[in-house]
């Protein structure tokens, strides 16, 4: 089984969809190393692509990092495991530096590095039972894969802080008050690939500078966030005795 489908449904635009149902689309080692830095690196080559459409297969968008499958939990010291969530951080980096509009179809969860999947993206539509988590807190940990860039620049610091420190479920309709999320509907890929339609039927070159534009306008540095300031606080947290017992705690939590 493919973990990562690329499917092309109209000119201008693609599909990439997170295909692991059974683990709620969350994020293993192979996808996160090597398949979406792959796939992002192909679409963004091709100057057919205008648009692309982030989703999951089944009930969910991405329930993050694979709690059993990823390797970053194991790594033998800080050093290393700032390494990997710099590693790994390319992702986001790569979605919102692509030459494509991008969009997130959040059709169930958007957990952890899930959540900061979705911030990544140019747009997000919301299924109405969809929901948003940054749960590292809850494990001893500090909010990575760009949701600590993305989160306060779409709510301000305040609701970021709430989110981030409390570790709660945003469910859809509070995400779009919030700002997170551009329209909740009940079909979010079939809309989203509506309004995906509608964009691409634009001038690529003078979209992709409207975009690099408006995001230099924001004057901070993505890069030095996602691949130096994130990696470097979670590889101390990854190390800490805090980590370790709530790891375990948050892990049965979920596995029952």
């Amino acid at each position: 089984m493919t973990k990562v489908q690329v499917e092309r449904p109209q000119d201008g635009v693609a599909i990439v969809c997170l295909n692991r149902p059974e683990r709620l689309n969350a994020l293993d080692d192979e996808m996160v190393q090597e398949t979406l830095p792959r796939v992002i690196a192909e679409l963004d080559a091709d100057p057919a692509v205008t648009v692309v459409v982030f989703t999951g297969a089944g009930r969910a968008f991405c329930a993050g990092g694979d709690l059993e499958e990823c390797s970053g939990f194991l790594l033998p010291d800080p050093a290393a495991s700032e390494e990997n969530v710099r590693m790994t951080g390319a992702v986001p980096v790569a979605i919102r530096t692509m030459r494509a509009t991008s969009i997130a179809a959040v059709n169930g969860p958007a957990v952890g590095a899930g959540f900061g999947l979705a911030l990544a993206c140019d747009f997000r539509f919301a299924g109405s039972g969809a929901f948003f988590k940054a749960p590292f807190v809850e494990m001893g940990l500090v909010s990575d894969y760009g949701v600590s860039y993305f989160l306060p620049r779409l709510v301000g610091t305040q609701n970021a802080l709430d989110i981030m420190l409390t570790g709660r479920r945003v469910p859809a309709a509070e995400a779009k008050e919030l700002g997170i999320v551009w329209r909740v509907t009940d079909s979010p890929l079939e809309d989203a690939l509506e309004y995906a339609r509608d964009l691409a039927a634009r001038p690529p070159v003078t979209s992709s500078a409207i975009r690099r534009t408006l995001y230099r306008s924001l004057d901070a540095d993505l890069a030095t966030q996602v691949l130096v300031e994130e990696p470097h606080a979670q590889g101390i947290a990854l190390h800490s005795a805090e980590f370790r017992r709530r790891f375990a705690e948050y892990r049965a939590s979920i596995t029952g």
